[in-house]
């Protein structure tokens, strides 16, 4: 397989992440037009959490995206520079970023803890192994 395969999925968490991000400015904007919050209402996290109760959840899901993933990124690009990328990186990389679509979609909508934990427990598993398998080939040899 192309080695520039790592990046399909890299670049459809990126595009996931830039939805989020948008559905929390708009998510944002109309909460604090239809409550008459200004900005200096909320200078702390503390704040902002109470001034936007139900509507701080896309914010938490961009968070969220800040945080096991940056560990996705960082080892898709050893995978990159490796040449290491293969059938199995495919399908786990695949399936890292469909569990975080799935994650990201629970939170923004019906927000079930227990089914966003369970995709965010499998998602993250599915990270570990990424690097367990990367540290193997570059600890042991491909």
């Amino acid at each position: 397989m192309h080695p520039a395969g790592i990046l399909h999925p890299v670049i459809a968490m990126a595009a996931l992440t830039a939805l989020v991000w948008l559905t929390m400015l708009i998510t944002r904007a109309r909460h604090m037009k239809a409550h008459g919050v200004v900005p200096n209402d909320m200078p702390t996290r503390v704040l902002a959490d109470e001034k936007f109760g139900a509507a701080q959840a896309p914010n938490n899901n961009l968070m969220n995206l800040f945080e096991l993933p940056v560990l996705f990124y960082v080892a898709a690009g050893i995978i990159f520079q490796l040449r290491t990328f293969d059938l199995i990186y495919f399908a786990l990389a695949w399936a890292f970023v469909a569990l975080r679509c799935v994650h990201s979609t629970i939170h923004l909508t019906y927000n079930d803890v227990l089914h966003r934990g369970l995709a965010y427990l499998v998602s993250g598993s599915i990270l570990w192994l990424i690097w367990l398998r990367l540290a193997y080939q570059v600890i042991i040899g491909q």
